[in-house]
């Protein structure tokens, strides 16, 4: 097959529509097969590894808006793809065939969460693209449903593919984490929080809950707070700045990505009782590193967690509270909370990924585009 990826993304900073794609791509180049692969941009692409199968091919655009409808299947066209991969909004184009990856819905599950252009222009776009495209592919059941309760997919259209933590991803060397705390100008014991700060990540409810354990328990550590400040982030901000005047949390915005497996490893816990998630990668970043995980016991989180990690009720404080204490307390149940993470994580590979990719768009190229079965 001649396979296209929109690969855009790889040249932003990490989020999670990045954190798939160079997953996906990483997988792909793991496989054995003649498969060839052409990744588009549209400026300058980032500096990336690619071993011969992979091409870059940068097709700018006169506008960003017109690159996915006009640039995007025209030079898709002109190299011959079989395939091409997108994430969310697809070209309308029969050629090649185009298949879209929907990570989440929940702009349509929570609207207050989102700015109203951003969701309205979102779900435009995919309500013009689900009905071309030959198939759908999403990392959990649960976003699986989702797509079904929202936009009245079958449950058959929809294939499954779940994700997992960045290659390489892994405990790092007491040497490397004291080098990267003492860069970040921070000191052990902490707990970790990393993802964007904008409201479904539950910001102000988890910093309520770290400073009431705290207050009640005498807990030594501070909440590391790690991730750019996105949208509707006026009351998370109003709680930062509290909170770090308190002195019990430090916020270390946007860290390289090569600093991350030091932090969740330096971390006595990784909290991340998120609202809602339609995977969870951080989960698995944190399984990776054998660090303890408070999560949540809703959308895919389940689902990524298992059980290897506490799960609670994200709009409790007091559970989310009780949790942390619970944990941190007690150096035998973050012992065995790591160990079942790591064997967690085991079972998650961009490999196994890969495969299942593949696998699905030959169904499709084969005129059926229903998964044969979930991973």
């Amino acid at each position: 097959m001649r396979i296209g990826l929109d690969a855009r993304v790889l040249g932003a900073h990490k989020t999670g529509d990045r954190s798939y794609l160079l997953g996906l791509v990483q997988g792909f180049a793991s496989l054995p097969g003649d498969h060839q692969f052409l990744l588009y941009f549209d400026q300058s692409p980032p500096k990336l590894d690619l071993p011969p199968q992979f091409e870059i091919r940068v097709a700018p655009a006169a506008h960003p808006r017109l690159w996915t409808p006009f640039v995007l299947p025209r030079v898709a066209r002109e190299d011959r793809i079989d395939v091409l991969q997108v994430q969310y909004i697809a070209p309308g184009c029969r050629r090649p065939r185009v298949v879209t990856t929907i990570h989440d819905v929940t702009y349509r599950l929570h609207p207050e969460w989102f700015p109203f252009k951003d969701r309205l222009l979102l779900d435009l776009g995919i309500r013009r693209s689900l009905p071309r495209v030959a198939g759908v592919i999403t990392g959990s059941e649960c976003t699986r449903r989702d797509l079904g309760q929202v936009y009245g997919l079958p449950p058959e259209r929809i294939a499954v593919t779940p994700y997992a933590a960045p290659a390489g991803f892994a405990r790092a060397s007491a040497e490397q984490v004291s080098e990267v705390l003492q860069r970040h100008g921070l000191t052990q014991p902490y707990v970790l929080f990393v993802g964007v700060l904008q409201p479904r990540k539950n910001l102000v409810r988890i910093l309520r809950a770290f400073l009431k354990a705290k207050q009640r328990s005498g807990l030594p550590h501070r909440l590391a707070v790690v991730g750019k400040m996105g949208w509707k982030s006026t009351e998370i901000e109003r709680e930062m700045q509290a909170a770090e005047a308190t002195g019990a949390v430090q916020r270390l915005g946007y860290v390289p990505d090569e600093d991350l497996p030091s932090l969740f490893t330096g971390a006595d816990v990784f909290l991340f009782p998120t609202l809602y998630e339609g995977f969870g990668i951080p989960v698995l970043e944190a399984f990776a590193c054998g660090v303890p995980v408070i999560t949540s016991d809703v959308s895919a989180l389940p689902e990524v967690a298992g059980d290897a990690a506490v799960l609670v009720d994200p709009t409790n404080e007091v559970a989310l509270s009780d949790a942390l204490e619970r944990v941190l307390g007690d150096p035998s149940l973050r012992t065995q909370l790591g160990e079942a993470g790591l064997k967690r994580a085991a079972t998650f590979t961009w490999t196994r990924t890969a495969q299942q990719t593949l696998a699905y768009y030959e169904q499709i190229l084969s005129g059926d585009s229903r998964p044969n079965a979930r991973s």
